[in-house]
């Protein structure tokens, strides 16, 4: 077991994510210099900054003179901070470590006393247990930052309206399988009733791993790995999978739009493209209908030669056509939607164009073209009364910052998933039964396969995405 591991509990540190983060001393090399700083941040009473500074001195790569002694003061800044459960995890790695520390037996007493104080709080403690687990690693601390204010927010907004309260427990899941195993399995230690987390899918697999066995719900808030949920019952999905996103357009295109000749064109090689477009052949079938083409654009200089490469007596026989699409740059999977399109319409073709999700950058207008475009889409940023109540409390409780996309996914899962706390002891069957619910910024319904299915249909417009329903 690594120290890594042991429950880097920010949610304690005055429910300030980002303050634990910048906490690590960055300017001192020397051990001793930073076990001396610590002693001075555990006398000040200073705990949670204690905790970071002891934890730089033993976990540096070489055993040193104050190497025990940091593990053990780390161990006490823990159990001041009413962290129990970690401090004794950390002063039994400790034990395992060094059975020859002149510390052993201070080690023992903190264990114990720890242990008297765990048994405790469980008894006292009649508040409903919310646990998180993400990353702390440099290059995913922006999201769970954000994610985790979302989470407070909707958290510190349940607790001013019920008598029974919900406390967060984080645990750092330190970017790996392991880690996440790790994470969910303290958790579940400490009587959560739901986890959140983790951000991506194969950390999910393994954290899911331990909550299956234990019968606890785990919400996944951003992994699109539509294998997540296979086979289990109380892993929830709340990110639109890819084939989910086919299926969307799919349903949109049979009952809003009342097509029924619909062509595909996906890009050759790419494995999102496929799944998407097999998600949307699924959906078809199940209203009785098939594709009435499928074709796979192999080069991007392709895309304005789709009449002389498809025929276009075969794309005059579809209604609509369905460009899966998707591509972290945005820009790009507009540009080659952008030359799809252009090649239609210099060959007098305007059929419904489908995408699995908004093509931001997408400029048609200019082409003069009577084709419409529709996409659907996982969030929306409107303009309501709820979604200004919202910014104006962030902003309140941030320094005036505004939030960003994860902040408002974070907050509407939580959103969700407190509404849902108050049930008959069923949570996941709960969940599952939900109707549709309308955060700030997504909406959320899981449904029997526990995925999230409600996405926004967007018309694309001159003045971008206007929403449709």
């Amino acid at each position: 077991m690594k120290s890594f591991q042991i429950g880097i509990v920010i949610i304690l540190f005055a429910a300030k994510l980002g303050m634990a983060a910048h906490a690590q001393p960055v300017s001192i090399s020397d051990p001793e210099q930073i076990f001396e700083s610590g002693l001075d941040s555990f006398e000040s009473g200073d705990y949670s900054e204690a905790y970071l500074l002891f934890r730089d001195v033993y976990e540096r790569g070489r055993v040193h003179r104050k190497t025990t002694a940091a593990y053990l003061m780390a161990g006490k800044s823990l159990h001041r901070l009413g962290e129990y459960l970690p401090a004794i995890q950390l002063m039994e790695e400790f034990q395992a470590q060094y059975p020859d520390s002149r510390y052993f037996a201070e080690a023992r007493d903190l264990i114990a006393a720890a242990r008297q104080d765990l048994q405790y709080a469980e008894w006292n403690d009649g508040a409903i247990r919310l646990g998180l687990a993400f990353p702390l690693s440099s290059g995913e601390l922006a999201i769970t930052r954000s994610v985790f204010a979302g989470i407070q927010l909707a958290v510190d907004a349940y607790n001013r309206r019920h008598e029974q309260k919900v406390k967060i427990l984080f645990r750092d899941t330190g970017s790996t399988d392991e880690g996440a195993r790790f994470a969910a399995g303290s958790l579940v230690e400490e009587g959560v009733s739901v986890i959140i987390g983790p951000l991506f899918s194969g950390q999910v697999h393994a954290a899911a791993n331990v909550t299956e066995a234990s019968g606890t719900v785990l919400i996944a808030p951003l992994a699109t790995d539509p294998t997540l949920t296979d086979g289990r019952r109380y892993v929830f999905q709340a990110n639109a999978t890819l084939s989910e996103r086919g299926r969307s357009i799919a349903r949109q295109a049979v009952e809003y739009m009342n097509l029924e000749t619909i062509g595909i064109v996906e890009e050759a090689g790419s494995e999102v493209s496929r799944e998407m477009a097999y998600g949307f052949t699924e959906e078809l079938d199940a209203y009785g209908l098939m594709p009435q083409f499928t074709y796979k654009v192999g080069s991007s200089f392709d895309w304005n030669r789709l009449p002389q490469l498809i025929g276009r007596d075969t794309l005059s026989s579809a209604d609509g056509i369905f460009f899966s699409v998707y591509h972290d740059d945005q820009t790009e999977a507009s540009r080659f939607v952008q030359n799809g399109v252009s090649g239609l319409q210099a060959a007098g073709l305007t059929p419904y164009i489908l995408g699995p999700s908004p093509w931001l950058t997408l400029n048609i207008d200019r082409l003069g073209t009577a084709m419409k475009v529709y996409y659907v889409g996982i969030d929306y940023q409107s303009t309501r009364m709820s979604v200004r109540r919202f910014d104006q409390a962030y902003k309140e409780a941030h320094g005036g910052s505004e939030p960003d996309r994860w902040v408002y996914i974070g907050y509407d899962i939580a959103g969700l998933l407190l509404e849902n706390l108050e049930g008959d002891g069923d949570l996941a069957g709960d969940l599952q039964r939900a109707p549709l619910y309308e955060g700030v910024r997504m909406r959320i319904q899981f449904g029997e396969a526990r995925r999230n299915t409600a996405l926004y249909l967007f018309e694309h417009t001159p003045a971008g995405p206007q929403l449709v329903r």
